[in-house]
């Protein structure tokens, strides 16, 4: 039995949980009071998406050993995955008070508290305790991270995620975490930091190739360099479109720097990719929404290119049409609602934006009379019809991510 349960120690840290729960189960039905067995089922059972069965699971482990901090700290874990915040604060407490040296106590404690995320000073303290106990660990630098992460201290937590790494090169959380921390806090033009960013994920895949977070958040970092370059193309267009009628001189210089500038734009950032990476673009470039994203702006451009020397007449059809194009690109190329979006179909973030700009057009229609009188009323009509519709999907959506999650 104790083979079988070593056995079930070993599958859980490969990320194997049913197998260790298969493994568990006979060791269970003949020794049903083995505290070994219960907490590594209660690990086996969280992983396996089962919180309710790992709280049985733990409270029987703390029950036969009601003096182990390894069973306590499995029941807090429990008690957090089951949103019971300050059931499982208290419990991680009672596992310290058990355990005041071990580092993984006041970890837990670290975490117990940022899952609850209203004591962000007691969870500063319990990382920095577990750090200070346990220097050598990278795992607890990364709990530290999040802690500062949380009080939004992004410096500190760089640095200890660069801590983290130091201790552990190929530790695929921190790798994400730091990569994230590039791509979720930038501004559009930190083309560097967009571009370490994804690099850090792709370094997260190669030491943990399973890592969903990680494939979906590089997924995120590229889709938001297209989006930035969509609206570099649209917001010059537009305003090409505005001095079409007043200043065609102008506005030929602004169609061609409209379709200059995003391509230039691109290449900064195509220039800092890793090769890797260059090739992956290329394939979500010609996978799903994108491909019909990637013509539209080839359309943009040829518009924009046109315009400047076309006939003086032709400029606000051209240049308006260019603007609608890119803001329509902009749509398709806006980063999937959560990981395994197949990618068809507008984004729920695509939609809500369509929402704003039928309800700003509307207002404008209702209350100005600059629209041409010929194709007022239509679309008057048409723009809050089109939110409506949106609003619906975005709506139907939510009511079934509901009842998938309930």
């Amino acid at each position: 039995m104790t083979r079988s349960v070593e056995m079930a120690r070993i599958q859980l840290v490969r990320g194997e949980p049913g197998a260790a729960a298969e493994l568990l189960g006979p060791v269970l039905a003949s020794e049903p009071d083995d505290v070994t067995a219960l907490i590594l089922m209660t690990h086996a059972q969280l992983a396996l998406k089962k919180p309710e069965l790992a709280e049985e699971v733990a409270r029987r482990a703390v029950r036969n050993a009601p003096e182990w901090a390894d069973a306590l700290a499995a029941l807090s874990r429990v008690l957090t995955a089951l949103d019971r915040h300050d059931e499982a604060i208290a419990t991680a407490r009672e596992a310290v008070l058990r355990q005041p040296d071990n580092p993984y106590r006041h970890n837990r404690l670290a975490w117990a508290f940022l899952e609850e995320s209203r004591h962000p000073v007691e969870a500063e303290h319990a990382a920095r305790e577990a750090v200070r106990l346990g220097p050598d660990e990278a795992d607890f630098r990364i709990t530290y991270a999040m802690v500062m992460k949380q009080l939004d201290l992004r410096d500190r937590a760089r640095q200890a995620l660069r801590d983290a790494l130091a201790l552990d090169p190929d530790n695929a959380v921190a790798q994400h975490e730091l990569a994230a921390l590039d791509v979720v806090h930038h501004h559009p033009f930190a083309l560097g930091r967009l571009a370490r960013g994804a690099s850090g994920l792709v370094g997260a895949l190669r030491s943990d190739p399973g890592q969903q977070a990680s494939r979906f958040l590089l997924d995120v970092a590229l889709r938001q360099f297209l989006v930035y370059t969509a609206i570099l193309l649209t917001l010059l267009a537009y305003l090409g479109w505005r001095f079409a009628s007043s200043s065609p001189g102008s506005a030929r210089v602004i169609a061609a720097a409209a379709a200059l500038a995003p391509a230039a734009y691109a290449g900064l950032f195509v220039a800092r990719l890793d090769p890797a990476l260059r090739s992956y673009l290329r394939n979500l470039l010609t996978s799903g929404r994108q491909r019909i994203a990637v013509i539209a702006a080839g359309v943009a451009v040829a518009l924009l290119l046109f315009a400047i020397v076309a006939p003086a007449g032709w400029l606000s059809a051209l240049l308006g049409t260019a603007a609608a194009t890119g803001f329509g690109v902009r749509l398709l190329t806006a980063p999937a609602d959560q990981p395994g979006d197949d990618g068809r179909g507008l984004s729920t973030n695509s939609l809500w934006l369509i929402v704003g700009v039928c309800a700003a057009a509307t207002l404008g229609l209702a209350i100005t009379d600059a629209a041409d009188p010929a194709w007022r009323l239509a679309a008057f009509l048409a723009a809050p019809a089109a939110a409506v519709a949106c609003l619906s999907v975005i709506f139907r959506r939510r009511r079934s991510s509901f009842r998938g999650t309930h």
